[in-house]
């Protein structure tokens, strides 16, 4: 059975309440698909959490951050003014160490300690001399962004085997984490984290999150682990699918004919009938091809 795109889930919501107005199906095939992705098991005390919207991915936490910078030597202060092309600097980092590539001259590394933050790309160091160009590092801040589309981890990171890396990982608050940062510089094999959300822009359409881990670690390493994917937008468009198997195909129809339904007679009726029917079905079918992860289960009364 072939998968049904957004945009012929908008053409069935047009043919059904016979209004072709660009933009009028997509707010209904919107509505039906959020109620889908949702997983509301029709026959009640439980939230039903789709296989495909917790998805594998890795993640890299290292040890440094890198960036191109030029510094600009203030004698008689004797500091130096350090400015990135990227934003790499964070207030954290003040009383750390930047190390320059070659910032000595003849391939020597130049290491300054950072006396003040100005601002992400830009900071005071005290000593060194002036420099363009060149490649910076400083210890990584401990604070890692997630995916654009990150809605929650369905369980703790797991570290692949690399014959280093054995700890296992606990989640707890990210006050500890900020506990263990102000107790100790000290760098090891990562094995708290916790997770928090990112100042959003006004521009930012969507929430990003971070993770952070604690001790911060000692070298470059990969974090396993899967994630609840936050869908994005229907858009009204033949080449843009909802997320799921094909034979969901019916039930999202359903739920946007459902919708539209509802809208037009201010009552369910057959298509909510059918709709329910579709997604007992493709809930059970779920579950018995992923019989290892259990619903996510929400309090009755």
């Amino acid at each position: 059975m072939a998968h049904k795109s957004f945009g012929q889930l908008c053409d069935a919501v047009e043919g059904y309440t016979g209004n072709s107005t660009a933009g009028a199906a997509l707010p209904l095939v919107q509505a039906g698909y959020d109620r889908v992705l949702l997983g509301l098991d029709p026959r009640g005390g439980y939230a039903h959490a789709w296989s495909f919207l917790e998805v594998l991915a890795d993640l890299a936490i290292t040890l440094s951050i890198t960036g191109t910078a030029k510094g600009e030597y203030d004698a008689g202060n004797d500091l130096t003014t350090i400015t990135a092309t990227t934003a790499i600097f964070v207030p954290s980092q003040i009383g750390e160490t930047i190390t320059v590539t070659d910032g000595g001259g003849a391939g020597v590394p130049l290491s300054l300690t950072v006396a003040s933050y100005t601002s992400p790309t830009i900071i005071v160091a005290d000593a060194g001399n002036a420099f363009n160009g060149k490649t910076v590092s400083l210890p990584h801040t401990g604070i890692y962004s997630l995916p654009a589309d990150f809605g929650g981890m369905v369980e703790a990171p797991v570290y692949p085997h690399d014959g280093a890396a054995w700890a296992r990982f606990e989640e707890v608050s990210p006050e500890e984490i900020f506990a263990d940062w102000r107790a100790s510089n000290a760098r090891g094999t990562a094995c708290k984290f916790a997770l928090t959300a990112v100042a959003q822009p006004a521009a930012q359409t969507v929430q990003y999150y971070a993770i952070i881990v604690s001790p911060r670690p000692d070298a470059d390493r990969k974090l396993r682990y899967r994630y609840l994917v936050d869908a994005a937008a229907a858009v009204d468009s033949a080449a843009a699918y909802p997320l799921g198997w094909a034979l969901l195909g019916p039930l999202y129809e359903a739920a946007a004919l459902a919708e539209a339904e509802i809208k037009a007679s201010g009552a369910p009726g057959r298509w909510e009938k059918r709709f329910q029917e579709l997604m007992v079905a493709a809930i059970d079918r779920d579950k018995a091809m992923f019989g290892t992860d259990g619903p996510c289960q929400l309090a009755d009364g």
